[in-house]
């Protein structure tokens, strides 16, 4: 427990303290918070992930000073997590409590779940922060871009939590 809530800390800190403020370009904007809602554990129930969303979002929108724009889309993003993992097969992971990862769901899964959320969240948000004067080379350029660099420090998270359990 104490180790998940210092994982939390840690990827919340990561995103608000380095992420943020990175100014690689203005087509790059990576939002690897929302592993931690995509790596929940499997037991939760629907009503209590989509609290945790809604709570992360809002951690999320009080630091970015965002009008509402990342609780929107974690709460989006979990529901369609759900309908995901809904049709895949986890019931043995979810009884045995596990969270949702390379390790227990497998690359593929894990790997198109991953890029559906996160293609997904990054549109959205620049989709919601466009509204009225929506660009749609800009968001495009900007939603790929994001989402291949959080693909890759999320697949960096993961590879480091999967060494830690081999």
């Amino acid at each position: 427990m104490i180790n998940r809530i210092t994982y939390w800390i840690l990827v919340i800190g990561f995103q608000i303290l380095v992420l943020n403020h990175l100014d690689l370009s203005s087509y790059i904007y990576p939002q690897v918070f929302v592993t931690l809602l995509l790596t929940l554990p499997l037991h939760l129930k629907k009503t209590y992930q989509i609290l945790i969303g809604f709570g992360l979002g809002l951690i999320m929108d009080l630091f970015i000073y965002s009008p509402g724009i990342h609780m929107s889309a974690c709460l989006w993003f979990v529901v369609i997590r759900m309908l995901i993992l809904d049709r895949q097969d986890l019931k043995e992971h979810a009884n045995n409590k596990l969270e949702y990862s390379v390790r227990t769901a497998g690359f593929s899964p894990f790997f198109y779940t991953t890029l559906v959320l996160i293609i997904f969240y990054h549109f959205y948000i620049l989709w919601l922060e466009g509204i009225g004067n929506i660009n749609i080379e800009y968001m495009t350029i900007t939603g790929i871009s994001s989402s291949l660099l959080s693909l890759t420090i999320i697949g960096v998270f993961q590879a480091l939590k999967l060494n830690k359990y081999t």
